[in-house]
């Protein structure tokens, strides 16, 4: 679901807001099978759209009732913590029973105090190198005997072209490596690959 599609209620005590719609399919799959239930996951169409898909969520219904909400986004650049902290900070979230006081954490992959419970968490984590979901699966990955066969290729490619494949290009290879390929991480992640 993504924010603009026309959510009128939040039936979920727990909301997810994510950068696009492959990680909603990624998170749901992630979320089922760790048997994790009551969390409502949904897109805001690019990392861009944040500030006003927080805006449009603060006014749907049910909104005022949450117990958590996590922002999730791809590292991309040094401040992205700070991007989303600024944008949470900055936009006064007015809900049906009136204001809601967000409290930023302080530091990314935790929560803060507070109701809505706010987290912001940054993919792919400190522990992973890279900047995005991608490269998280990745590294989930890396031991495949497809891996070989894409590393090979991702090669190939950067002596054609000059600079590196992209992540985001390297799991569309291995999801394509596949015995019955398909093309987003959400579709891998929900046949397991």
């Amino acid at each position: 679901m993504e924010v603009g599609d026309g959510l009128q209620e939040i039936r979920n005590r727990k909301l997810i807001v994510v950068e696009g719609k492959d990680d909603v399919g990624f998170f749901r799959v992630l979320l089922d099978s760790m048997n994790i239930a009551d969390f409502l996951v949904c897109s805001v169409g690019g990392k861009g759209n944040f500030g006003k898909s927080l805006r449009a969520l603060s006014v749907v219904r049910g909104f005022n009732e949450l117990t958590h909400l996590a922002v999730v986004r791809d590292r991309d650049d040094d401040r992205a913590f700070e991007s989303v902290a600024g944008i949470l900070g900055s936009v006064r979230l007015k809900g049906s029973l009136g204001d809601v006081n967000l409290q930023v954490p302080l530091h990314e992959n935790e929560f803060a105090a507070g109701h809505p419970s706010v987290g912001i968490f940054i993919l792919p984590g400190r522990s992973i190198e890279g900047s995005s979901l991608e490269d998280m699966c990745l590294a989930t990955v890396c031991d495949r005997k497809e891996m070989a066969c894409v590393r090979g290729f991702a090669d190939c490619m950067a002596s054609l072209r000059g600079r590196p494949m992209r992540s985001k290009s390297k799991v569309l290879a291995y999801l394509a490596a596949q015995s019955e390929p398909v093309n987003t991480i959400g579709l891998g992640a929900a046949r397991g690959y």
